[in-house]
């Protein structure tokens, strides 16, 4: 309760000041009345040897507000204090390993874990400095790859690191150090506390400028190695003690003109002013104090001309921060849509020009954070958006996440897209992307901005959907009356209708049913029966296949008992999608399963894309170990259709393949199909798994797969998919029998 109150940026001081003094009257009268430990005989207070006024070294004497403020501390808690200043990363370290007890910093939660910290008793804050004409920036985020001087291990090198920005860092061992690196021309610009800053630069009379409003106003408290909770418990109660005395607001009144330097120089303003005030008088009185008026007229109104003009260059960049992207020098959306309204309002009937708005992604930007991380997608992006400035009669957005709009003449976008990738190969080849897009016209396809954008996206959307480099808005392209119909009923949990059916396997090596696979299907009051193919990657891609793997997965546990019961012991397989896999606790639905019907792990088996395997594959691997260790197998489904990459089958705890049926329905009649199936079943039976040939549909087909080792089949040849009670009637009729592959031929 009192950190989260004590370090609130942007407190003013007084209220900081007047809210210790009630807390630390409350813990002195605490203590007094409890007793305390025997007190430390020193205390070696650590600290910044260039950090003028908090605390500096001057002829071997340590000097500063902090020095002085520790040595009164540490006597009023009957101790002594001893000072050791030097560059901050090395006093950071001693702190650390111990070498130091004490030592003043800006608080942080990131701090709070390495160090004990005290209430704050001071609040500083930081400010960007630069060379005089240097280019204006207003917030951190404008410094993203410019050189940016800081001291090592302080607290604006701390929150560097945590933004997403990346600006190139020159680190120093002090505040000093930092200023000259500036002014040596080493860094365009410096992030330092400015209370030090502004001494430092007043001291040496060097001419920085700062840029924009202070920033990170925090607590300046002292930290304690974090093995020693006994010393930062007396140094609280002695810092508690020393401002309920009054002691505090003592030295800070001795040391307010260089602590408040704003209020000494209001002082001094003050000063001149009465001053300037009495001359006047005197010219007054004097026979020139006509001319001496004019004169002072005259700056007066020079003085009032220069603030109006930076007035307005200050209107002119926040104009420019608010219509334009700092990263690429774009427009934003907003501007964007706005711009491109303010040409249809303009462009009436008769349509002379028909324009596009084409929106443009770069697809593989994500690939490029994690194989070469962010800043070279960055730079990718950057380098993109100078090649969109280049385009004649356009103007391009920049919509985040490798996203852009561009709005131009109706044109070939693919002939674009080939001078796009034509330029960023030639510009640099290290910088290349793939992307994809979308368009829609005007007048044609909408008559504003905002619903030819939500078009073009859509366009988009489809091209990368059916893998197409670009596409034309169509309506075609909006969902369905029965797609909507389909996704609001599963938000609305209201669905009916659901119900399963099981498709036999049979072992090609023993001639009975050992395994089977549940199929969804949907046979709606209202919409009628609804094929799989038509619900299912509609529920998959909106986020909703949950409802119907956790509905199949419970029907094929309950089955795969009843038949266990039965004597008819048969594993059932459920179709498991990407989502599953990496967004629900896919483990605990099917061990809850499991201990509803007091099933065993052998009743299940779990059916994975290729796709589904390689969409996020440690997150993948992490599901199927925790499954793996309940006992629950993966067969991956469709193999050879996807990514056919043979990493993951090391990779992962998979026992099943299941060749897809497009190679075994027609490895009769092609050659080249039956050969892959072949190979397919002798990588597998190298590698220790099962394969499961599915769609096989004649007893030729059956009696070759049975020749090549293939283990399972499944398909019409053998059955077609059946209800419970048809499919329960089937395993019963064919336990106890041992029949020729060619009985399972359909009649």
């Amino acid at each position: 309760m009192h950190k989260k109150m004590l370090f609130r940026q942007g407190l003013p001081a007084g209220c900081v000041r007047g809210f210790l003094l009630l807390l630390c009257i409350s813990s002195a009268f605490f203590c007094a009345t409890c007793g305390a430990d025997e007190p430390p005989q020193r205390v070696l207070f650590g600290g910044d040897a260039e950090y003028p006024p908090l605390e500096w070294m001057e002829k071997n004497q340590a000097k500063g507000f902090n020095v002085e403020l520790a040595r009164t501390v540490a006597r009023l808690g009957g101790s002594k204090a001893e000072h050791h200043l030097g560059n901050w990363p090395d006093v950071i370290h001693a702190l650390e390993e111990g070498r130091l007890d004490v030592v003043p910093m800006f608080y942080s939660a990131e701090r709070a874990k390495q160090f004990i910290f005290t209430h704050a008793y001071y609040y500083p804050s930081h400010s960007i400095y630069a060379l005089p004409g240097a280019v204006r920036v207003s917030t951190v985020d404008d410094l993203n790859d410019h050189t940016v001087a800081v001291e090592q291990e302080s607290f604006a090198h701390q929150q560097l690191r945590g933004l997403a920005i990346k600006p190139q860092l020159v680190l120093t061992p002090n505040t000093l150090t930092a200023i000259e690196a500036l002014l040596n021309g080493k860094a365009e610009y410096a992030i330092l506390t400015s209370l030090a800053a502004d001494s430092l630069l007043r001291k040496n009379d060097w001419k920085l400028e700062r840029m924009g409003a202070p920033f990170w106003s925090r607590g300046y408290a002292f930290a304690v190695n974090k093995n020693k909770p006994e010393l930062a418990e007396w140094l609280q109660d002695a810092l508690s003690e020393t401002i309920a005395s009054g002691r505090y607001q003592q030295l800070y009144s001795e040391w307010k003109p260089a602590l408040e330097p704003a209020a000494a120089d209001k002082t001094l303003v003050n000063i001149l002013w009465i001053s300037l005030a009495l001359v006047i008088v005197i010219l007054l009185l004097g026979a020139s104090w006509y001319w001496s008026l004019k004169r002072t007229v005259a700056l007066r109104t020079q003085e009032l001309r220069d603030a109006l003009t930076q007035r307005e260059m200050a209107e002119q960049e926040l104009r420019h921060v608010a219509h334009f992207d700092s990263q690429t020098g774009l427009a934003k959306l907003q501007y964007f849509i706005e711009q491109v309204d303010d040409y249809f309002h303009s462009h009436q009937q008769p349509v002379k020009q028909e324009k596009e708005i084409l929106i443009l992604k770069l697809v593989d930007l994500d690939v490029i954070v994690r194989t070469f991380g962010f800043s070279r997608a960055e730079m990718v992006v950057s380098a993109f958006a100078v090649h969109l400035v280049k385009l004649n009669d356009s103007l391009a957005a920049y919509l985040g996440r490798g996203v852009f709009a561009i709005f131009t003449n109706k044109c070939n976008a693919l002939t674009l897209f080939d001078r796009l990738g034509a330029a960023m190969t030639n510009s640099d080849p290290g910088l290349n992307s793939q992307f994809v897009g979308g368009s829609a016209y005007w007048p044609e396809h909408g008559r504003s901005a905002g619903k030819l954008m939500r078009h073009a996206e859509t366009a988009m959307a489809m091209s990368i959907a059916r893998r197409r480099r670009w596409m034309a808005y169509e309506s075609a392209m909006e969902p369905s009356r029965l797609d909507l119909d389909i996704i609001s009923i599963f938000i609305d949990g209201n669905v009916q209708g659901i119900y399963p059916v099981f498709q036999p396997q049979l072992d090609l090596r023993t001639g009975k049913i050992t395994s089977a696979e549940v199929l969804v299907r949907w046979q709606h009051p209202r919409l009628g029966f609804i094929p799989p193919n038509v619900f299912i990657p509609l529920l998959e891609n909106s986020g909703l296949i949950e409802q119907i793997t956790a509905q199949m997965i419970d029907e094929a546990v309950r089955v795969a008992v009843l038949l266990r019961k039965r004597n008819l012991p048969c594993a059932i397989s459920v179709n498991i999608s990407a989502y599953d896999l990496i967004e629900t606790n896919l483990a605990e639905v099917i061990g809850q399963a499991l201990v509803r019907y007091k099933g065993v792990a052998s009743d299940i088996k779990l059916e994975l894309t290729e796709t589904s395997v390689a969409s996020d594959p440690q997150r993948v691997k992490q599901v199927l170990l925790e499954l793996s260790e309940l006992g629950v197998y993966a067969s991956v489904d469709d193999f050879g259709t996807g990514y056919s990459s043979l990493s993951y089958l090391t990779m992962f705890p998979i026992r099943e393949l299941k060749i897809d049926r497009t190679f075994v329905s027609d490895m009769i009649g092609n050659p080249r199909n039956h050969s892959i199936v072949r190979s397919t079943i002798l990588m597998a039976r190298e590698l220790g798994l099962t394969t499961v040939a599915e769609g096989v549909e004649d007893d030729q087909t059956l009696q070759i797969l049975k020749k090549d080792g293939c283990d399972l089949a499944q398909g019409y040849v053998i059955a077609k998919p059946m209800a419970e009670a048809e499919f329960i009637e089937f395993m019963r009729a064919h336990a106890a029998q041992l029949f020729d592959i060619s009985q399972f031929m359909k009649r």
